[in-house]
C-alpha cells in the first residue's frame, strides 16, 4: 500500500505545483451543475491524491501493517474531507465573484501586444499593462469577420464580455480615442 500512497503523494503534489507555478490560474474545472457529483473536479481531484498520499504514506511508516485497513480509512477520509473543503471553498468563490478583483470594464481603453494570433471567428490571447500590473487575457476582434486579425501586433481592449477582450488593432481610427482617455497621461 505504500507504494499505492506514494505514488498518490508524488501526482497530486506534481498537479499542485504545476497549479501554483505553471498553470494560468483561470482554468474552469469540469463541474456535474445540479447533481451529487458537482464537488467532483480536476482540482479536487489534486488535492484529495495529494492529502491521501501524504497521510497514508506517514501513517503506513509509523504504523504496523496490521494497522493497514485503519491507515487506508484514516488516508481515504483526510483526502475526501480536504477535497470537499476546496471544492466547497472555490464554489463559494465562483458563486459570489469573491476572486474576481479586478473589474472587467477596468481593462476598456487599455493597449496591448497580441501574445497568440486571433484568429478570424476565434480565439487569442494579450498582454496589457494596467497600473504597475501585466494582465493576460483572452481576446476576440471586436469585429468576427476581420479576416486579418491573426496579422495584428498591438490592440486597444474596446470591450469585455465575460472576462474576454474585445479587440481591435491599435491603428483603427475609430477606437483611437478610447485609448487617448483611458491611457494615464505622462
Amino acid at each position: 500500500m505504500f507504494t499505492l500512497y506514494l505514488f498518490s503523494l508524488v501526482v497530486g503534489g506534481g498537479l499542485l505545483a504545476f497549479s501554483f507555478f505553471g498553470g494560468d490560474g483561470d482554468g474552469d474545472d469540469l463541474h456535474h451543475h445540479g447533481h451529487a457529483t458537482e464537488w467532483l473536479s480536476l482540482r479536487t481531484l489534486t488535492y484529495f491524491l495529494f492529502v491521501f498520499g501524504g497521510v497514508g504514506a506517514v501513517l503506513s511508516k509509523l504504523w504496523s501493517a496490521a494497522a493497514a485497513p485503519v491507515v487506508l480509512l484514516l488516508a481515504a477520509v483526510a483526502g475526501l474531507g480536504v477535497g470537499a473543503i476546496v471544492s466547497a471553498a472555490f464554489g463559494y468563490l465562483r458563486r459570489t465573484s469573491s476572486g474576481n478583483a479586478d473589474a472587467d470594464d477596468s481593462f476598456v481603453g487599455l493597449t496591448g501586444n497580441v501574445t497568440l494570433p486571433i484568429r478570424a471567428g476565434g480565439v487569442g490571447k494579450v498582454v496589457v499593462q494596467r497600473g504597475d500590473r501585466t494582465f493576460e487575457l483572452l481576446a476576440r476582434s471586436i469585429k468576427p469577420d476581420a479576416d486579418d486579425s491573426a496579422l495584428w501586433k498591438a490592440i486597444i481592449v474596446v470591450e469585455m464580455e465575460r472576462g474576454t477582450a474585445l479587440v481591435t488593432p491599435l491603428e483603427d481610427p475609430a477606437y483611437r480615442e478610447i485609448s487617448a482617455i483611458s491611457q494615464p497621461q505622462e
